[in-house]
């Protein structure tokens, strides 16, 4: 956990949405940080890479966003699904991220593209998965295929709505419509002998999307590590989540509801301090291997 490096995020993500990526320098970035170049190089080599930790950061807050949305519900629920898709909308829309995208939409830096295409990548994959939870296994060779069909119709309503001076209220009502054409299409893909996505296609995405593997012994450290370097300032509900939940995941016997019921409440009780992005990053991890377990 690092507040320093927290620190120079928070300032740089306020100057790529007010001045744009390409319009904000390293001296900009600096000076609204408070910090010495040499600090800043000791955290990031470029404002590229610091741009790529602030994107990151949005991506692990709508992965526990999702999560959060599921519990105590069925995998199959729809309504649940179009809200999973949505958040991503949302967060946009709450952090001002479009005007960071919009700035860097035709840059030419190749760590920046490789990570959009990642992230978008991990969006396909993600969905194909779920639409697989919902539909069942019969969609599962087309699942690439469908989940692509529905990004492609939520993004191209989206901006003919945007392009035409309308905000939309409530971005899920789009989102739901494409789930309902999706619905309509997916007998037509399953056992379509003429699939855009092939095998070797699949083989290549899923190649190019590398998981970090979460086990107990690395989460148990973790979560050491996090408390350990917690400030003397730190809300004490929020350490009492934390203690809580490293306790239960080094058992042998953890309580999987009550650790998934207390994870939104442990991220959430940091989220007005500089600890914010350590939680919801070690919250992320908890997901992840709740869900491989």
């Amino acid at each position: 956990m690092n507040l320093r490096k927290t620190q120079i995020t928070n300032a740089a993500r306020d100057l790529f949405i007010e001045k744009g990526f390409t319009d904000t320098s390293m001296a900009d970035i600096i000076a609204a940080a408070k910090i010495s170049k040499g600090t800043f190089y000791n955290h990031f080599s470029s404002k590229s890479e610091c741009l790529i930790a602030i994107l990151e950061e949005s991506r692990v807050e709508a992965s526990l966003l999702r999560h959060e949305l599921a519990i105590g519900t069925a995998a199959n629920d729809m309504e649940v699904l179009a809200k999973q898709i949505g958040v991503v909308i949302r967060l946009n829309r709450k952090n001002n991220l479009i005007r960071i995208f919009e700035s860097i939409n035709h840059s030419n830096d190749k760590e920046i593209q490789r990570m959009l295409n990642l992230h978008h990548l991990s969006e396909v994959d993600w969905l194909a998965a779920r639409i697989v939870e919902v539909y069942g296994p019969a969609i599962i060779p087309a699942s690439y295929e469908a989940a692509v069909l529905t990004y492609g119709m939520i993004h191209h309503v989206l901006k003919l709505v945007v392009s035409s001076g309308f905000k939309p209220a409530h971005p899920e009502n789009i989102v739901k419509n494409a789930l309902k054409h999706l619905e309509a299409i997916i007998p037509q893909l399953i056992g379509s002998q003429t699939l855009t996505i092939s095998d070797d296609l699949l083989e290549n995405i899923r190649c190019s999307i590398h998981y970090q593997a979460v086990t107990r012994v690395s989460l148990i450290e973790e979560f050491k590590l996090f408390i350990a370097a917690l400030p003397a300032t730190t809300p004490l509900e929020g350490l009492e989540y934390a203690t809580f939940l490293n306790e239960q995941i080094a058992s042998e016997t953890p309580k999987k509801h009550l650790i998934q019921t207390v994870l939104p409440a442990f991220h959430q009780a940091f989220a007005q301090t500089d600890c914010s992005t350590a939680a919801k990053m070690l919250a992320m991890h908890v997901w992840q291997y709740l869900k491989a377990d």
